[in-house]
């Protein structure tokens, strides 16, 4: 059974643990507290469509994507740093790779900030493409 999805995922939740600052992660469907006046990331994985890339029933597909990192501070606080930290860290042209899965950033972008009660969220969104085995 092909894990070509899960890889993906993991491929790039593994580069996002690896970014310095020790920040807190709000990992998908994983109980997080966060704690008062502090700064923590969320990550959200959002595949997009699967196309065949290669002729013939065995050509490659090619699954393209978004990984969006909320970067979550306390609102009032001004503006941060950190959002272009975590865009650095998934810079344009990374390949990322786990299981044999081989992950290209094609680029890193950061949307409009909201604030929401007492926090105030910049999205970071990495827009991502793999080529794997036919399913």
């Amino acid at each position: 059974m092909a894990s070509y999805f899960n890889d993906i995922q993991s491929a790039l939740e593994a580069r996002l643990n690896s970014l310095s600052g020790g920040y807190s992660i709000a990992w998908p469907n994983t109980a997080f507290e966060p704690q008062a006046n502090s700064t923590f990331l969320s990550p959200s994985f959002i595949p997009g469509d699967t196309t065949q890339a290669g002729l013939g029933a065995a050509g490659k597909d090619e699954t393209d994507g978004l990984y969006q990192i909320d970067v979550v501070y306390p609102a009032g606080s001004g503006r941060s740093i950190i959002p272009d930290s975590v865009a650095d860290h998934f810079k344009r042209g990374t390949v990322l790779s786990y299981n044999g899965v081989n992950v290209r950033v094609r680029s890193v972008s950061i949307a409009s900030a909201l604030t929401e009660g007492a926090f105030h969220f910049v999205p970071v969104t990495v827009d991502f493409q793999t080529y794997t085995d036919a399913r």
